[in-house]
């Protein structure tokens, strides 16, 4: 008989595995040591660190995954990563310098190198090369997302425990799971909020996708001509909804006359969320001056909401639909003059402007200038 009995031969965990994690927790720890002079590291920091990781792994992959979905699309790319994190306040604070490739990101061209307009088939043909673009290997479901995000929460929760550093999940102040009504638009009147920008006196620049009807502001903008025109597709919109009353708040103002090119009226809305609507003769591409007169025409829209006392506007993309205007070129054009609309104006009671739009191409147009944008 043999005597080498003695205890078994025990399984090697790794720390991850002691700790509940799928991130490497050694390797957590020896870049902590490498890159933080040599200090002491207590051995709960790696295990820390590790959790928090994956938990924003999950929470990013789940926002992705909806946004995908929202989007008819069967696989997560670098857009989908890049609303993901715009959408959510904390993930945007958090990770506001970090550049995500092929995440969408319209290059800047000259207004010169620009045609007067594409028309519908160049919008396609762009909507088209830009989405096969940036397409990836798939990912995951958006169902096996919501799976794995509660797999890791359990685990951040139990590694967090293990390691009595529990304590710190309130320093940490993360939020819960996010609610999809108030992050991914449902074709009902959701919005999905893609970017936010602060001015230098307080008022906030927020580019949203959903239906500018439904949209919770004091006023809505609706680009029209001299005669009220309701053709448009904002217009029509905005028709179907008011109904009967507001045709007839309509004509009270065309009793009152025609307005001018790049001049602004108001009239109270009807069954819809916004107080007033404010109808602003939008100009041409192709009329004389047609960028000076946007960029009136923006700041008299301002005006008019400001001699209400209006706090909140939602405006559209103005005069780049039918009125022929780059979409880049406009979306300068109605940032900038903002801007310098609240640097000249002595006191103003707008404290938010909304961007509401509907289209992909106008979605990456705002998003980017408004980041370029120079308070």
């Amino acid at each position: 008989m043999s005597a080498r009995g003695g205890k078994k031969k025990q399984k090697i965990m790794s720390k991850s595995a002691r700790a509940g994690v799928l991130f490497p927790v050694a390797r957590m720890l020896r870049y902590l040591r490498k890159d933080t002079h040599h200090l002491r590291i207590g051995a709960g920091s790696p295990v820390y660190m590790a959790a928090v990781i994956e938990y924003l792994v999950a929470e990013i992959l789940e926002l992705a995954g909806n946004a995908a979905k929202e989007f008819k699309k069967g696989r997560i790319t670098p857009r989908h990563i890049l609303l993901a994190i715009a959408n959510d306040e904390e993930l945007h604070q958090l990770l506001k310098h970090v550049t995500i490739a092929q995440g969408g990101v319209v290059p800047k061209i000259h207004a010169a190198l620009v045609g007067p307009s594409r028309g519908k088939k160049g919008a396609a043909a762009t909507t088209a090369s830009t989405s096969s673009s940036t397409s990836r290997p798939s990912v995951a479901s958006p169902s096996k997302l919501k799976a794995a995000t509660n797999v890791a929460a359990k685990k951040l929760k139990g590694a967090l425990a293990a390691n009595n550093v529990a304590p710190l999940i309130k320093a940490a102040s993360f939020k819960g799971k996010p609610k999809k009504a108030d992050s991914i638009p449902d074709g009902s009147g959701g919005f999905l909020t893609l970017s936010e920008k602060k001015l230098f006196l307080g008022q906030k620049l927020t580019v949203m996708q959903g239906d500018l009807v439904k949209a919770t502001a004091d006023a809505i903008v609706h680009p029209t001509n001299s005669s009220f025109y309701f053709g448009g597709e904002v217009g029509q919109a905005i028709q179907r909804a008011g109904g009967k009353e507001f045709q007839q708040e309509v004509d009270l103002l065309k009793a009152q006359g025609s307005i001018g090119n790049a001049e602004a009226a108001i009239c109270p809305g009807h069954k819809f969320a916004a107080k007033f609507v404010i109808h602003v003769n939008s100009p041409t591409w192709s009329e004389t001056n047609a960028q000076q007169n946007l960029d009136k025409a923006v700041k008299n829209v301002l005006k008019v909401a400001d001699d209400k006392s209006l706090k909140s506007v939602a405006l559209p993309s103005i005069s780049s639909g039918n009125a022929g205007f780059p979409k880049q070129t406009a979306a300068q054009i109605i940032l900038a003059s903002i801007r310098d609309y609240f640097k000249t104006a002595k006191s103003s009671s707008l404290k938010q402007i909304f961007f509401v739009l509907y289209d992909a191409e106008s979605v990456n147009v705002y998003t980017t200038e408004l980041a370029r944008l120079d308070n």
